[in-house]
């Protein structure tokens, strides 16, 4: 008897033990930074900052253990498919696109990206952006400066397109580019750093943006009265491609 509850005891205090070591874990290119204190960022950054010259812009945090993204997923997925069967027998190149875009959205990673800026070298010498990591598991995301930027949604051709510096968004957006249910006014743009933009397009609103490399275009599909679904199609897809990992 004595035996079994020492045995119980030793069991809870590796558990406890396990616990504390793995207070926060940072998932960096499929390789794990273990810290078993709340760490601050300088810490996590310390091992993997000088290895190559990281975008810093785009370097992201993301927290892995959050369902609800993926909860939000699951709907997007049956709203798409829904619309896609209904334009299969007399539009079946719509019905088609809407199908890609659900593979698309399917294969996204997702994590809940966290709204700090991420530099090294200004983390070491500015406390406000240098903040402790509470319990948790991440994925630290960073890459060199990219040359392309994603475009996606209501679109004929989907996919990267060459990163055009110093130029207005609407140079990515062209009559050719946008599909037959795409909203002619304005796109949204996800920049690099995270910062989310509503930018006009058409003839009669436009104003300058640039694009950030390495940022996403969402083209939202058009609203209708008639079809509130689109409404929600628009919502839940840019509440998810913030939260997309690309490494």
């Amino acid at each position: 008897m004595k035996k079994s509850i020492l045995m119980c005891l030793l069991l809870i205090g590796s558990l406890a033990l396990n616990t504390v070591i793995a207070a926060v874990t940072v998932t960096v290119k499929q390789q794990q930074y273990v810290f078993a204190h709340e760490p601050s960022l300088v810490e996590v950054l310390a091992p993997i900052a000088n290895h190559k010259n990281w975008y810093w812009p785009a370097v992201a945090l993301y927290q892995a253990d959050d369902t609800k993204l993926e909860n939000i997923r699951i709907s997007l997925l049956n709203n798409l498919s829904t619309l896609a069967n209904r334009y299969k027998t007399d539009e079946p190149e719509i019905a088609k696109s809407l199908e890609q875009l659900q593979t698309a959205i399917a294969s996204w990673r997702l994590a809940r990206r966290l709204s700090i800026p991420i530099d090294y070298d200004l983390a070491r010498i500015v406390a406000a952006v240098n903040p402790r990591i509470s319990k948790g598991q991440y994925i630290l995301n960073l890459a060199p400066r990219m040359d392309t930027v994603q475009l996606f949604g209501a679109v004929n051709n989907p996919g990267d397109m060459t990163h055009l510096g110093h130029s207005h968004i609407s140079e990515y957006i062209t009559s050719h580019t946008r599909g037959d249910l795409a909203n002619k006014d304005y796109v949204m743009l996800i920049q690099a750093d995270g910062r989310e933009v509503k930018a006009p397009v058409a003839y009669w609103n436009k104003a300058h943006q640039e694009v950030m490399p390495g940022s996403q275009i969402f083209v939202p599909f058009k609203e209708s009265f008639f079809y509130p679904e689109w409404s929600t199609v628009n919502q839940q897809i840019m509440t998810l491609a913030p939260n997309r990992v690309w490494q």
